[in-house]
């Protein structure tokens, strides 16, 4: 009996043993823990259901566990279905028969779904603001999911999930209501980091692509690294306002493949980020409207145009800096194109730039000093220097062509484009007028000195005779500056020059204060110069012993030889009244006057001033400078042969308008003499014939004047106390 009894033990161990390991081995399928999978994570999730299919169970005696796996189940949420290809679970024995949660892990695979539905069954567990906001955002997209998750015996799940997958064809919508559109991964999230691979996404239809982007918690951060690129094409005007902050740029077209990482804090706050990016920027075109460029490159076409540009950029926020390197070419007019090298470096604080740019096509000119450099001569700017919101620091500034050097050091900018300070300059090039100019102006102490063998000062000369508000001479800010100036030789024009020009001058806000030169034509003839500024006032004083190089100046005034001038001038509030007195020339060559002899009947004359030129003891002419405008209040001019006394007014370089009255002598003489008493005593009793005289108009640009003229019998009270007062201090 024992013997049986032992036996039919033997018998159903036996057969539990082959069942275990048939269980444990090949597993059996059923659908007996359905409803109580489906009830208990029901429990936990109530707007979670789940519909299992047939389930396969595989047992694991030894650690009373037995693992679950079912192909195709549904999941619902809020009645949306997820589809999983399958999903799979250890499931504790114990917990079967206590009725607790006996779920350890689910191991599952999906379908593509929605995932919009994806979202909503993660906010399930824990919602969470990021996945509102998230929720709101999809309006679209696929996803994928490999996931390994495991649960505590409360049936919460555990952070050490691990998630795969891949997400296709992604549509958000972001706060600020652009859209992303056609993103597309594969990711890998598991240990709290996250992996994303693969990505591609399109943005204001810029299509951006990326290997690489990871996500790791560190301590309160998260370092997220990565890489982005795109490729050729025109970057939208949205993008570029998010990154350069200027309205100047457009059509920019470039590819680029950048390197970044950051951290990023429970605030969403950035910090420690860095981005190392290599661009080729095929085309970029820069918008500026600015006067300063065309007076030094009249073609300029308020834009630059870079093309075939290769940058390294490297951005750290930490050390707040941004550097780029790069080389191409630059458009500066027309279609014509220079070849450019830079390095820049932008600071929270300030810019500092290193540029080579050649200028083998562009026109290049100084009109204050005569420099031209012409199209298709070889030349090279560089700059290097600091600028940041109050001033501009050029530590180095040269200009060379085939024929030329120009170089300033340090060279202190204001905000306004003002010179505050610099230790020196110097000038070395041939002008237009094929002359050699060399000049130096070095800082010693507190005072600036000028120094030089040659040097064309016509154009200088010119804008101090402008006397202009807005002259191109005020290039400095308001501090007090003296210059001491020693010149060998200076030229005044293509024909006449001065020797040994000394003196100094003294600028105080970024006007000229006081001035005093002295110096000697090549003839041996004097030339003096003063300015003095007292109570606001500032007399100019002027005196050479030669008249011709200043008064071919005046453009309506030609044809004078001879003579010396005598110039005096009072400016207050913007506005200069002064005198301008000539002696002892004549006049030839003169078209409008010319003219007016002829219409006038005045041949003789005519011809002598053709020939050799009509002489003139003295000419007088005042007037009132007010920015452009020259009001003439008199000209009055007497010689042997004419005299002529009019008035007018000269509009810049655009309009001349002049009348008055022309007198022979002969008729003054005349008329004079008929003067009882008075008439013996001046003239005599000298007589002549002819008409009394004319008077006149003069109109049009200085190129072109037109002349009118009417005969005259009776003479302005005027003219006639103008020329007694002459012809009494002459006798």
């Amino acid at each position: 009996m024992l013997k049986k009894i032992t036996y039919f033990i033997s018998f159903i161990l036996i057969l539990v043993i082959m069942f275990v390991f048939f269980l444990s081995y090949f597993g059996i399928k059923t659908d007996r823990f359905n409803n109580n999978i489906s009830n208990q994570l029901k429990k936990n999730y109530p707007n979670l259901n789940v519909n299992f299919k047939e389930i396969k169970l595989l047992l694991d005696p030894f650690n009373l566990l037995i693992s679950l796996e079912t192909k195709n189940p549904k999941i619902y949420v809020e009645e949306k279905e997820i589809g999983l290809k399958k999903i799979s679970t250890t499931y504790n024995i114990v917990s079967f028969f206590k009725k607790e949660f006996g779920i350890n892990n689910i191991d599952l695979e999906t379908k593509n779904n929605e995932i919009k539905q994806v979202v909503k069954l993660l906010r399930l567990n824990k919602d969470t603001p990021q996945l509102y906001i998230l929720d709101k955002a999809i309006s679209k997209g696929k996803i994928f999911i490999k996931a390994k998750i495991n649960f505590d015996e409360k049936g919460n799940i555990k952070n050490d999930y691990k998630i795969s997958g891949k997400i296709n064809d992604l549509n958000l919508k972001l706060l600020n209501k652009n859209e992303i559109k056609n993103f597309n991964l594969n990711f890998n999230y598991y240990d709290k980091n996250l992996d994303l691979k693969n990505i591609s996404l399109n943005y204001f239809n810029l299509k951006i692509l990326s290997k690489n982007i990871s996500l790791k918690k560190n301590n309160k951060f998260y370092v997220i690294k990565g890489n982005l690129k795109n490729l050729k094409e025109i970057i939208p005007k949205e993008i570029i306002s998010l990154i350069l902050k200027n309205e100047n740029f457009d059509k920019i077209i470039l590819s680029s493949e950048n390197d970044f990482s950051f951290k990023i804090n429970k605030k969403y706050k950035i910090s420690d980020l860095i981005i190392k990016s290599k661009v080729n920027l095929n085309e970029a075109n820069f918008n500026l409207k600015n006067k300063l460029i065309k007076n030094y490159i009249p073609d300029f076409e308020d834009k630059f145009k870079f093309t075939d540009h290769i940058l390294d950029i490297e951005y750290v926020t930490g050390k707040k800096f941004i550097i780029a390197k790069g080389s191409g070419k630059i458009g500066i007019i027309n279609k014509k194109k220079e070849e450019i090298k830079y390095r820049l470096y932008f600071s929270k604080e300030e810019l500092s730039y290193d540029v080579d740019l050649s200028l083998n096509q562009t026109l290049v000119k100084f009109d204050l000093i005569n420099f031209l450099k012409k199209e298709n001569v070889k030349g090279k700017l560089k700059i290097k220097g600091r600028t940041n919101k109050n001033k501009t620091k050029i530590q180095k500034l040269s200009l060379d062509t085939t024929d030329s050097h120009m170089y300033v050091d340090n060279i202190k900018l204001t905000k306004n484009f003002k010179i505050s300070n610099f230790e020196k300059i110097k000038l070395n090039y041939i002008d237009i007028h094929k002359k050699k100019n060399d000049l130096i102006i070095s800082k010693n102490k507190e005072q600036y000195i000028i120094t030089g063998k040659e040097f064309d000062i016509s154009n200088i000369v010119d804008e101090v005779l402008k006397n202009d508000d807005e002259s191109s001479l005020k290039l400095f800010d308001k501090k007090n500056r003296i210059f001491k100036v020693n010149f060998d030789k200076n030229y005044l024009d293509e024909e006449h020059y001065l020797l040994k020009l000394k003196g100094k001058f003294q600028i105080k806000n970024n006007d000229l204060y006081d001035m005093d030169f002295n110096s000697k034509f090549f003839n041996n003839k004097n030339l003096s110069l003063s300015v003095k500024t007292k109570n606001n006032n500032k007399v100019t004083t002027f005196y050479s012993g030669y008249a011709k190089p200043f008064v071919k100046k005046y453009k309506f005034i030609k044809g004078f030889e001879e003579g010396k001038i005598d110039f005096s001038s009072v400016k207050k509030n913007k506005i200069s009244n002064s005198k301008l007195k000539i002696y002892d020339f004549k006049l030839k060559e003169l078209p409008a006057l010319t003219k007016l002899l002829t219409l006038a009947s005045l041949q003789g004359i005519a011809d002598i001033l053709s020939g050799e030129g009509v002489r003139f003891d003295e000419f007088e002419m005042s007037f009132q400078n007010k920015k452009d405008l020259m009001e003439i209040e008199e000209v009055y001019a007497i010689g042997p042969a004419i005299s002529i006394l009019m008035d007018g007014y000269v509009q810049g370089d655009d309009l001349v308008s002049l009348r008055g009255t022309l007198v022979p002598a002969t008729t003054i003489n005349k008329f004079v003499g008929s003067i009882p008493i008075l008439g013996d005593i001046l003239v005599g009793k000298k007589t002549g014939e002819g008409v009394f005289g004319v008077s006149f108009k003069i109109k049009g640009s200085p190129k072109d004047l037109k002349t009118t003229v009417n005969p005259v019998k009776t003479l302005t009270p005027r003219f006639i106390t103008r020329t007694l007062e002459k012809i009494k201090k002459t006798n």
